[in-house]
């Protein structure tokens, strides 16, 4: 895919909107929620910790550089996009040298002060978590490196997308189970509501960001491995949040108690994963279903005619070379025949082209239907066919070749143009154990014969034995198929 194919990819629209989102949610946490003091913007739940002025301003960088480096970026929208980029890390950077060295820059509450955190006499007021820190990191380090790596395999933004986004969901989690731990001001890990969001928005955005990554070849790939991912990993994180959650609200709300809402949530998620297992099953079956029958279209494209259904040449060669493969190594036997129409031309000239390939298709059926299974028929192209007949000596494959010419001659294809009739020429040549004897030497030597039967006015079988000489046999008329 090029970099313009890219761009105009659907999932840049929702690297956009994302990037949009983020930056909106920065603006209004920094204007509204500090800048006009509007508590329930910054912190989105009452009492749970808020979005500092910091990390607005790291996120609302890393939104405006993930808009900005688009897989066409050149230029002044790239280095703008670079040096936004390295703003989230070098906040993060600073603020764990801060965590670290036991420092105090002064910058933690700049520009508004947090007075809610020195009321809750929190150490370091208006400073966020070092695991903001560790994620402004991530995320500089994954916009820096949005271009490198090679095709399907993990690039490096992935691997730094992925891991940015755990904390945030473990956060949202926390939020929604009511654990203090995850989201309380005291909390060395406190992520806000819109934080957390906004990370995973990000992290999303990075994952999108490029269609060569390995996220997108496992979301869009039509292999079972792919089919896997997409249904059971929305699964496997929904229903564990989901059944987690109705455990902790049925024991709050009295329902349950602790070992009734552990036994149902077991059983429960005991029946969800035999669901999922079996829902995969019957996916899986459905596209393997699909593609064996894909296969076998394949395999018929490249094996047979698609006019007739017989053997196409390509494949009518190789079982004749097999078949010579093993008459010199076993000493299997059998003729050759090439048979060709007599009058096509005639069919197509006034019947047209749909009259003739109805003829040929008869032809074929003549073929099905007159000569065994194990016989190998192929057409070779236009109006000529080829037929090997195993176990067979000249002398009866020539007899089912009268056979086959008047079953051919009695074929009558009719039309509101008129009707008409087609006769066959046959050249029949013995099977050749000779070493280093090639099969377009014995099918040259079947044409051969065929034009000998052609120059003696058509509907004719030649037929020669190069075994025991160089002697032409013409001869016409129908016999019985003694071989069959």
């Amino acid at each position: 895919m090029s970099l313009a194919d890219a761009d105009r990819a659907p999932y840049h629209v929702c690297v956009t909107l994302l990037g949009m989102v983020v930056i909106a949610a920065a603006v209004a946490v920094v204007g509204v929620g500090w800048g006009l003091d509007v508590p329930a913007v910054r912190s989105v739940i009452p009492g749970a910790v808020a979005m500092e002025v910091q990390t607005a301003l790291g996120l609302g960088a890393g939104g405006a550089a993930v808009l900005l480096l688009r897989p066409r970026a050149r230029g002044r929208h790239r280095t703008a996009g670079l040096v936004l980029a390295s703003v989230p890390g070098v906040l993060g950077l600073t603020v764990l040298g801060e965590y670290a060295l036991r420092l105090n820059l002064g910058i933690d509450e700049l520009p508004f002060a947090d007075y809610e955190a020195r009321v809750a006499e929190l150490t370091y007021p208006g400073r966020f978590a070092p695991v903001v820190g560790v994620c402004f990191l991530l995320l500089t380090g994954a916009l820096f490196t949005l271009d490198r790596g090679a095709k399907r395999r993990w690039r490096p933004s992935e691997l730094l997308a992925i891991p940015m986004a755990i904390p945030a969901a473990m956060s949202l989690i926390g939020h929604a189970y009511s654990i203090p731990a995850f989201y309380g001001p005291s909390s060395a890990s406190k992520l806000a509501v819109n934080t957390a969001l906004c990370f995973l928005a990000l992290a999303v955005a990075l994952l999108l960001a490029r269609p060569r990554g390995r996220v997108l070849e496992l979301a869009t790939t039509t292999s079972p491995a792919g089919v896997i991912v997409r249904r059971m990993v929305p699964l496997c994180l929904l229903v564990p949040f989901v059944l987690g959650w109705l455990q902790l609200r049925t024991v709050h709300w009295g329902l349950f108690g602790d070992e009734e809402a552990t036994w149902w949530t077991t059983a429960a998620a005991i029946a969800g994963l035999v669901g999922m297992i079996n829902w995969c099953a019957r996916t899986l079956s459905h596209t393997d279903g699909k593609r064996r029958a894909l296969e076998a279209q394949l395999y018929s494209l490249a094996n047979r005619d698609s006019l007739t259904g017989l053997f196409n040449r390509h494949r009518f060669e190789d079982e004749l070379n097999q078949l010579l493969a093993r008459a010199r190594r076993y000493g299997d036997t059998g003729s050759i025949m090439l048979l060709d129409l007599d009058g096509m031309k005639p069919v197509n000239d006034t019947l047209g082209h749909a009259a003739g390939d109805e003829l040929l298709r008869r032809v074929a059926d003549v073929f099905k239907s007159r000569l065994r299974e194990a016989d190998i028929v192929g057409r070779l192209g236009g109006d000529e066919f080829a037929m090997v007949l195993l176990e067979a000596s000249a002398s009866t494959a020539a007899d089912v070749a009268h056979e086959l010419c008047t079953a051919i001659a009695a074929i009558e294809i009719t039309t509101l143009d008129g009707t008409r009739s087609s006769t066959a020429s046959v050249g029949v040549a013995p099977l050749d154990a000779t070493p280093g004897l090639t099969c377009s030497e014995l099918l040259a030597r079947a044409d051969e014969a065929m034009y000998v039967a052609k120059r003696a006015g058509g509907n004719q079988v030649a037929s020669t034995d190069y075994l025991s000489g160089p002697a032409w046999h013409a001869t016409t008329g129908a016999a019985a198929l003694a071989h069959r």
